[in-house]
């Protein structure tokens, strides 16, 4: 999922060492913020990039005091009325935001990070980003508009009918902000398995099932809408849950996630995807919106409906069906 991937790249990014081992050393700061007004806390990931004179990139990369500023303050402004917030830098392993494992080391792994309930966002207001990095060098800055919340209208209702056909559809709708650019969105097939033998012992498993990815706005219109034929549902399933004779299953809801992104992010994803996906390459941007460096400053909004149910027609499809029979459902 782009936007999905695009927010875990965020907060565990990884910097290429794929610099010119003999340029003049140069200062270059990497900025990572993607502000969601639906998230409990707002995360920035600010990091440096350097050239080396003749060393070993690998392993000075290994050396957590090469990744970071150690005197940088970070700081969100209300535009409107210059009103300034202040983050707190935390070790991201701490607060559930392990770094990947590479070539970069990944203890500690700070962030900047400020309780949303501090700064209240609203939707449509103007914040801009002031990062300094200390030692006299200037001041990073990026503005974004903040994204509203989105909405479900289809389904409309606590069930979700998946008809055994490639000609008969099942539609997700949603309504989104005017500044959304850029969507995911991802259906969530939750259940639970146990041995035949032994019915207490339940193990709760899911299939993510991408609905769309990378959906970009081509029009003004705030509704939007995305259909597939009903069989390839079951044939997701198929595919993604092994069959096994000794295993019993019991389906226990299906979750929608809906996922918009700014037109930073939608041009972030157009330059970074290329033909490989967002996920393939952690190198440093080639699209920025930052004052200074590279990186990206930028507005998502994320929606999350659980708990839908299959009609009964689908849950005999998912019993009886040729395709999902032998997952004995």
């Amino acid at each position: 999922m782009f936007l999905a991937a695009l927010y875990l790249v965020a907060l565990q990014f990884s910097c290429s060492n794929d610099f010119e081992i003999n340029a003049d050393w140069k200062d270059i700061p990497i900025t990572y913020g993607l502000i969601d007004i639906n998230d409990t806390a707002l995360y920035i990931r600010v990091e440096k990039a350097f050239l080396t004179d003749g060393e070993d990139a690998s392993e000075i990369a290994k050396i957590a005091d090469s990744s970071y500023y150690q005197n940088a303050t970070v700081t969100l402004e209300r535009v409107s009325n210059g009103q300034m917030f202040t983050l707190q830098r935390v070790d991201g392993n701490k607060w559930g935001f392990p770094r990947e494992e590479g070539d970069f080391a990944t203890d500690p792994n700070w962030l900047f990070r400020i309780d949303s309930s501090a700064i209240n966002l609203k939707p449509g207001e103007q914040i801009q980003i002031r990062i300094d990095r200390g030692n006299g060098l200037p001041e990073v800055t990026s503005k974004v508009v903040i994204l509203g919340k989105m909405a479900l209208s289809r389904p409309g209702g606590a069930s979700i009918n998946f008809e055994s056909s490639e000609f008969i559809f099942t539609e997700v709708a949603w309504q989104a902000p005017d500044s959304a650019a850029i969507f995911d969105v991802n259906l969530y097939f939750n259940y639970v398995e146990y041995p035949a033998s032994n019915p207490a012992d339940q193990s709760a498993k899911v299939v993510k099932w991408p609905w769309v990815q990378g959906l970009r706005r081509e029009s003004s219109a705030s509704n939007f809408s995305q259909k597939k034929p009903g069989l390839e549902f079951y044939r997701h399933l198929a595919n993604n849950i092994p069959e096994n004779a000794t295993l019993k299953r019991v389906f226990t809801g299906i979750d929608i996630e809906i996922i918009g992104g700014d037109e930073y992010v939608k041009n972030y994803i157009n330059a970074s995807l290329a033909n490989t996906g967002i996920t393939a390459s952690q190198d440093i941007p080639t699209y920025s919106n930052m004052s200074e460096g590279k990186g990206i400053f930028g507005s998502i909004t994320k929606f999350k409906k659980l708990g839908f149910i299959l009609t009964d027609k689908s849950r005999d499809s998912l019993k009886a069906g040729y395709l999902t029979r032998n997952l004995n459902f």
